[in-house]
């Protein structure tokens, strides 16, 4: 397996990923309604369109075969999170493991090459939305309750976050090798 960025003519499988775990996952948590109004997000006319405006969009491929997408965007307000620094501020969004391919470390492998990109371009904190389902998963990769607030959101949604430091990391390791 191996972690590319977004290209266009992975977006129908793309979508047919994101679109099965909506409705067949998602819906447990929101409902038919609210699943509804986000799939049309989603089709692969949708995501050729607004996928590219995304600031780094990552799949996972297999054999030629999409497993797995993940996008990086800027916070930009999302989910009533002003940043006080928002260039420094990001948000993992779409994050979806085709359903005969999950629990196989795919999804993790995403969130790491995630993170290290965050790490790489500076960011600060780097939030995630997260539904009752993925909770764990990410609380397991190091994403905490936003502010240590762990309610859901109106959206049914706890809100996680990691804060990214480079110069500490950098200060912690100089220190340990003196």
């Amino acid at each position: 397996m191996e972690i590319k960025e977004y290209e266009g003519k992975y977006a129908k499988e793309m979508s047919e990923i994101i679109l099965s775990n909506l409705y067949t996952i998602t819906i447990k948590d929101h409902g038919k309604e609210v699943v509804d109004r986000i799939a049309r997000h989603f089709t692969e006319e949708e995501i050729k369109k607004n996928f590219p405006k995304r600031f780094k969009c990552f799949v996972a491929i297999d054999e030629g075969k999409v497993l797995a997408t993940a996008s990086l965007d800027k916070v930009n307000g999302m989910y009533g999170v002003q940043a006080e620094n928002p260039e420094n501020r990001y948000i993992i969004l779409t994050v979806f493991t085709h359903l005969e391919h999950q629990k196989q470390g795919i999804g993790k492998a995403l969130i790491q090459k995630i993170d290290e990109y965050a790490e790489e371009i500076g960011a600060e904190e780097v939030l995630i939305p997260a539904s009752v389902y993925g909770l764990e998963f990410y609380r397991k990769l190091g994403y905490n309750f936003h502010n240590g607030n762990s309610s859901q959101n109106k959206d049914g949604e706890y809100i996680l976050s990691k804060h990214f430091n480079k110069k500490q990391k950098r200060n912690f390791k100089e220190l340990s090798e003196e």
